[in-house]
């Protein structure tokens, strides 16, 4: 695991390095054995830099552009609804599949990770959509290069491979990564954004920004050295924000960095709100 050498919080600051290509991420090792988490970080655009990147990060907007957010958000709503009231998720209408009767418990409890995976495995491609919601779960907990790696996320990674036709390649990574990347970020979107009443993009759009999922991230500068890119505070940044502790949905976005920002930005800023969105339709 590689050490942090500096935290960056002002919003400035942290504006300038994720938009500048000279920082990079953490390098991972390359040369790894297939299906496991070490292969999974090998071959996602979120882990690398220069044309592997570019490549990368191309192949996960294709997937992500066959996808609907409008469908997705009526498939999360109709899917949460149903698992609300312990019933069955909808088979097959907007791209939904079968529910498992998920209770919901807390703040968006359950759905706000089984609606999303499940239905963003779907548009994927996954054979068997419900079933890969624990095995992303399983394995969001070791995706991180600072995080270890553990017997179960690499079996967890596995049988993801198997679910999208078994073969460990770069579109089968990319598939995986959207996934996982889905995963937690999502649900806590969801459970923080559920506890606040107004307009709904305005209380997403405020969430990002006050209580972000992705509170930060990692750079390598030029020189050497890992940087820590405090987004939580750069969020709250009064030179930026005014009164920025303060739970506003109206304000002004625009400057928030809860999906990032630069070449590393989300590229499934799109799709994750408006699943968000469609659980959160149904929990209102």
């Amino acid at each position: 695991m590689e050490s942090i050498t500096q935290t960056i919080s002002r919003h400035a600051q942290v504006l300038a390095v994720l938009t500048d290509p000279d920082y990079t991420v953490p390098a991972v090792p390359a040369d790894v054995p297939p299906a496991g988490v070490a292969w999974l970080r090998a071959h996602v655009a979120r882990f690398s830099s220069g044309p592997d990147h570019h490549r990368r990060r191309a192949a996960a907007i294709a997937e992500l552009d066959r996808l609907d957010p409008a469908v997705l958000r009526r498939a999360a709503r109709d899917r949460a609804a149903s698992e609300q009231a312990g019933g069955e998720g909808p088979a097959g209408g907007d791209g939904a599949t079968a529910g498992r009767g998920n209770a919901a418990g807390g703040a968006g409890g359950d759905v706000a990770w089984s609606v999303p995976v499940a239905l963003l495995a779907a548009g994927l491609g996954a054979t068997d959509p419900d079933g890969t919601v624990a095995d992303v779960r399983a394995a969001a907990g070791s995706y991180h290069p600072h995080t270890e790696i553990t017997p179960e996320a690499d079996a967890a990674v596995a049988r993801l491979v198997a679910a999208f036709g078994g073969t460990p390649d770069e579109r089968t990574a990319t598939r995986i990564g959207l996934l996982i990347q889905a995963c937690d970020a999502t649900a806590a979107l969801i459970q923080r954004a559920a506890t606040h009443p107004g307009s709904l993009d305005g209380v997403l759009a405020e969430t990002l920004r006050h209580d972000p999922p992705a509170a930060a991230t990692r750079r390598v500068a030029p020189t050497g050295g890992t940087i820590l890119l405090d987004l939580a505070a750069a969020n709250r940044d009064p030179a930026v924000f005014p009164d920025p502790d303060t739970f506003d949905p109206g304000r002004d976005e625009t400057a928030a960095l809860g999906f990032g920002a630069g070449q590393h930005a989300c590229p499934g800023s799109a799709a994750a709100l408006a699943l968000a969105a469609g659980v959160l339709d149904a929990l209102r």
